[in-house]
């Protein structure tokens, strides 16, 4: 029995330094972050991004831009590598963390927990959930049945103001095509009113400070998607990320990027 015993114990402490030794590289990073393992080995980390995700993510003289870009650029300097931005469809984005083809997706992706199995996520970078924005005061909830309330039809607001009324509150929509639609009537004073994402109402509220930002509709956290395995980038990207808000950097980027377009106020026949 005892034989046994020491078999089984010579076995485990084997088993054990193997373990220590396979997971140690000459970085210093474990083998459980393969993902960490190949940034340092190239120097380079690679980040996906799609286009069309504007003004987190597009293309500007060929180049990729946007908030999410300057941020994991800035991300990238804190680690002191190189970056390399891979265009990856919203659609393809897991399934190329999951291949390896790219070490990092950022492009407003909001937090998918649903996706935990194959994926891990930053802390929350940005809320872009629905908000109330008005002009001479930010309101409440309760105080958007006291006019009618701007909002692009189809959208997330007007899908968060059908919510309200299924609830039984009484809000009176004015629908617009566009986002551009709506900022033009607020500024020219068509509604006083409007339901829009909150990184659109900051864009709004720098343009014209008349404007305030009221309650919140909803909640959309955007994060910053890693592979798996990625236990250490993880942890890199989310120290850079604090450290980035405390030195003003993402304040810097939203008012860079969060931009409201210059409109005029149709002439009077």
């Amino acid at each position: 029995m005892r034989i046994r015993q020491r078999i089984a114990i010579i076995i485990l402490v084997s088993y054990t330094v193997l373990i220590l030794v396979s997971e140690v590289t000459s970085y210093g990073t474990a083998v459980v972050d393969p993902v960490m393992a190949r940034i340092h080995s190239r120097g380079q980390m690679r980040v996906g991004y799609d286009p069309g995700v504007l003004p987190f993510t597009t293309t500007q003289n060929g180049q990729a831009a946007g908030y999410d870009i300057d941020l994991t650029r800035a991300l990238a300097q804190t680690m002191q590598v190189a970056v390399l931005y891979v265009p990856t469809s919203l659609d393809a984005a897991y399934d190329a963390l999951q291949q390896g083809q790219i070490d990092l997706m950022a492009s407003a992706m909001p937090y998918a927990p649903e996706q935990g199995w194959r994926a891990r996520f930053s802390t929350f970078y940005v809320d872009d959930g629905m908000v109330i924005v008005s002009r001479g005061g930010g309101r409440t909830v309760a105080q958007l049945s006291d006019q009618p309330v701007g909002v692009v039809f189809g959208g997330d607001g007007d899908s968060a103001l059908r919510q309200r009324r299924r609830a039984g509150q009484i809000i009176t929509p004015v629908y617009y095509d566009r986002t551009l639609d709506l900022w033009q009537a607020l500024v020219c004073g068509t509604v006083h009113v409007a339901v829009v994402e909150h990184t659109t109402a900051l864009g709004m509220v720098a343009r014209d400070p008349q404007l305030q930002i009221g309650a919140a509709l909803s909640f959309v956290p955007y994060v910053l998607v890693m592979p798996y395995d990625a236990v250490y980038l993880q942890d890199a990207v989310n120290m850079g990320l604090a450290q980035r808000q405390q030195d003003g950097t993402m304040t810097r980027l939203a008012a860079q990027w969060f931009r409201a377009a210059a409109v005029a106020c149709p002439t009077p026949p």
